[in-house]
């Protein structure tokens, strides 16, 4: 039972035992120390399913596991309680792997269309992305699994991962890239966190007392276990030091039997070496691994209960981008249904790279449309073209797109116009997104735009799917009907066909920006890496501030999904117009559905400086979210949100300048020659500015409904240590 005596344990351990409890002894198990009665304790990839491994790790034979939706369409569900649930099913399919540590969620930031491992990632949003971790994290820790955030920190592509330096500037990681994690740990408790494979403005993150020593430990107050990613860079002194607690896979490299000779030689304190010990056994005992039977074989089962939380999931993911009374579809209607698509018959449910899993089953579009329309219509399926799979049949493709490309596109071109209805599902899968590269394109790979604009001229009302994790170029975003439904999970196909027919509301909300074309996206010309080092030269614009603030149209905006119901949000009410130093204002706004069925709504609340808010020298995004809630209503439902903010709703991260005097006192003369009167602070910290502030309510980033005025008395000291969030 948890509730062991950790320090007398540590006592009892020799400088070498110490030590090699901070490096794996193969692939996914920590070192057992036999003797004092210390398990291996396993962990496992996350975020879409737990993998595990039935024969071990040499042979990498992952056995079967429950598949939930990517992180993108996670983030599309913009509920935290979804997000919960899923998150503790993945936690139970780690258990019947006998693992006790979940790698994940990945919290990255979505910062460009073509880093291919988006799809794991949440949104483009640091705010939604900590808050629905957050949710993630407490389902899964709930479970008996300490879950893993990763990866700390910027590391937002692919190319040249382990050796590439993402150049950030302090304010931007910590208003933007630090968010996320912040939340976890001080919201969440989150027991774990992985350091990144990239260097951070030149250094590499295991090594960074400043971020995972300064920061997390002492500022956000974390005390789980820090470690490597996967072969990650990690040096022995600096990364004791700085402290890291376990290197993985094993043999060690930095740590094990290389840490204990640091320790005897006198380059790293035992009692560092004590604290690791402590924090790896006080987190087994949390955990009651101490009491998990040895050598049980992995036993995965498939829950009815998970079954229904992944098809419930994926509904609430699918974001309807656009709809001209098309959907939902009316089966008494129609009589005859074109399904066209390489993906209607083998649907991509999750990317490529560690979060891979081998699902349990994969329901396609093409089988659910079958069991869903029974006899009622005649379902008709054509390919259409082909979408390669690996670099062989990419080529494979090629060749034949110059052969069999336009017999076939024609054939579903007339499928589709003998038709009363066409559904179109074009996407990409976990060849063309996957860990491991970046994309070279936002353009759907092979012949599929051209097949959906063929599509389209035979029958124009035809509903266009897209089953990709991250946004692709949309020429054809005038279809009747888009849906966007991701990388959906094994419910994929019951998901999407519930949503089509009405039986379930596409639930989500884009939790990106898709642009109109890569050369507008915020960090166009900044990515990938060049010469080792990822410059994010767009600073704190990122995403929908990005767009605001540079006055560029999107597609689709952050936030953006439509309902198939109608909904009023009615004034929104302040309990008080003034925020004070250390203060609480909650903000509550009616919101009814008018419409003839039931649906959900997104609220979203964005927070906007005024122009007297600021010194000018402080750059702020128009606008940033800071707070959202989803309700489900029936046809004349009423219900009433409530949002809260605080002081931290409305900071803004200040490195200070301490040289300034100094430099001032050089100058032969400093009046009127445009010498800077913004703030020159000699402490940084979070502060907020005294004035008026904009609150946003609407349902997009672009669709605002309401917006009020309040005032916030701000300070000139930074907010105090450990204030809340929000």
């Amino acid at each position: 039972m948890p509730g062991r005596d950790i320090a007398g344990l540590v006592a009892q351990m020799t400088l070498d035992e110490k030590a090699a409890l901070t490096a794996g002894i193969d692939t996914w198990q920590t070192a057992p120390i036999e003797r004092l009665g210390i398990p291996a304790v396993k962990l496992t990839d996350g975020p879409n399913g737990a993998r595990g491994f039935t024969h071990g790790a040499a042979s990498q034979s992952a056995s079967p596991s429950l598949c939930i939706p990517s992180g993108t369409a996670l983030g599309a569900t913009w509920d935290p309680e979804v997000v919960r649930a899923a998150g503790a099913a993945v936690a139970r399919q780690a258990r019947d792997k006998r693992a006790r540590i979940l790698l994940a969620p990945t919290v990255n930031l979505v910062r460009h269309p073509l880093w291919g491992r988006n799809f794991e990632a949440f949104s483009e949003d640091p705010w939604l992305s900590g808050k629905l971790a957050s949710g993630y994290i407490t389902g899964a820790q709930s479970e008996g699994v300490a879950a893993t955030v990763k990866h700390l920190v910027c590391n937002e592509s692919e190319h040249e991962r382990r050796t590439c330096s993402s150049e950030v500037d302090e304010r931007t990681l910590r208003e933007l890239y630090l968010l996320p994690f912040e939340i976890a740990v001080r919201e969440a408790n989150v027991l774990a966190i992985m350091t990144s494979y990239n260097r951070l403005n030149g250094r590499y993150l295991a090594d960074r007392s400043d971020v995972i020593g300064t920061i997390v430990r002492d500022e956000w107050g974390f005390g789980g276990i820090i470690m490597t990613d996967w072969w990650a860079a990690a040096s022995t002194v600096e990364a004791a030091q700085a402290g890291l607690d376990l290197e993985m896979p094993g043999p060690g490299r930095a740590f094990g039997p290389a840490l204990a000779a640091a320790v005897r030689q006198g380059a790293v304190k035992e009692d560092r070496l004590d604290q690791k010990a402590r924090r790896l056994l006080g987190l087994f005992d949390q955990l009651g691994a101490f009491d998990d039977p040895a050598g049980l074989p992995e036993q995965p089962e498939d829950r009815p209960g998970d079954r229904v939380i992944a098809r419930h999931t994926a509904t609430e993911a699918m974001v309807l981008l656009a709809n001209n009374g098309l959907l939902p579809l009316d089966l008494s209607q129609l009589k005859r249904i074109a399904l066209i698509g390489p993906l209607a018959e083998k649907p991509s449910v999750m990317g490529g790279g560690s979060a891979s899993v081998l699902p349990h089953y994969v329901v396609s579009p093409l089988e659910a449309l079958k069991d869903r329309i029974a006899e009622k219509v005649q379902l008709v399926y054509e390919k259409g073209c082909w979408l390669a799979e690996s670099d062989a049949g990419a080529a494979a493709d090629a060749a034949r797109s110059r052969e069999e490309k336009a017999d076939a596109i024609e054939q579903a071109a007339r499928v589709a116009g003998q038709a009363d209805v066409s559904i179109v599902v074009v996407g990409t899968n976990p060849y063309w997104e996957t860990e491991g590269r970046d994309r070279e394109t936002m353009d759907l790979p092979g012949d599929q735009a051209e097949l959906v604009e063929k599509v389209l001229e035979a029958n124009p009302r035809t509903v266009v799917v897209v089953n990709t994790g991250a946004p692709v170029t949309l020429p054809f975003a005038g279809a009747a009907a888009l849906l966007q439904c991701w990388f959906a999970g094994q419910e994929l196909g019951n998901a999407l066909a519930a949503v089509l027919f009405g039986d379930a509301e596409p639930g989500g909300r884009l939790p990106v920006s898709i642009p109109e074309r890569l050369e507008h996206t915020p960090a166009f010309g900044n990515f990938p890496a060049e010469s080792s080092s990822v410059r994010y030269g767009e600073g704190l614009l990122t995403g929908y501030r990005w767009y605001d603030a540079r006055h560029l149209p999107v597609l689709f905006p952050f936030g953006h999904g439509l309902s198939y119901s109608t909904f009023e949000l009615g004034l929104p009410r302040t309990s008080a117009r003034r925020l004070p130093v250390g203060g609480r204002l909650e903000v509550e706004v009616d919101v009814t559905n008018t419409g003839p069925r039931p649906g959900t709504e997104v609220v979203q609340l964005y927070v906007s400086p005024s122009r007297n808010t600021t010194p000018r020298a402080h750059l702020r995004a128009p606008k940033q979210l800071k707070g959202f809630a989803k309700v489900r209503l029936q046809p004349g439902e009423t219900a009433t949100v409530r949002l809260e903010l605080v002081e931290r709703a409305f900071a803004y991260w200040d490195v200070a300048d301490p040289e300034f005097a100094r430099l001032l006192s050089r100058l032969a003369r400093t009046d009127g020659d445009g010498q800077s009167t913004g703030l020159h602070r000699q402490k940084a910290g979070w502060y907020v500015d005294p004035g008026t502030y904009q609150l946003q309510l609407g349902r997009s980033s672009a669709d605002i409904a309401h917006i009020l005025e309040i005032e916030v008395a701000g300070s000139p000291d930074p907010l105090p240590p450990g204030a809340a969030l929000g």
